[in-house]
């Protein structure tokens, strides 16, 4: 299931694949990259439980998305700013 709520390749009994390089690197498959919104320049999170790896986009910057944006066109201070910066990356992690 997909962080939207939709199903990922529904129905469908087969997994996709990549082969790593010499140097550790791989390509993440189109389809993987479009379902979990990675874009060129994202970071990744790596969780290992047993013989499987949990891969996700590391919410860094996408998670201040709106956080700097005035209330009613009031300027915010530097303290309200790091407050609700620290308030959104609190609930990323809660997901």
């Amino acid at each position: 299931m997909l962080p939207d709520g939709k199903a990922f390749l529904q129905g469908k009994d087969f997994m996709l694949h990549s082969t790593v390089t010499r140097k550790g690197q791989t390509t993440i498959p189109g389809k993987i990259r479009k379902a979990l919104g990675i874009k060129p320049g994202d970071r990744l999170e790596y969780e290992i439980d047993g013989d499987r790896a949990t891969i996700r986009v590391h919410p860094g910057m996408r998670s201040l998305k709106g956080v700097l944006a005035s209330n009613k066109g009031k300027s915010m201070s530097f303290t309200q700013i790091r407050e609700r910066a620290a308030a959104a990356r609190k609930r990323e992690a809660q997901r």
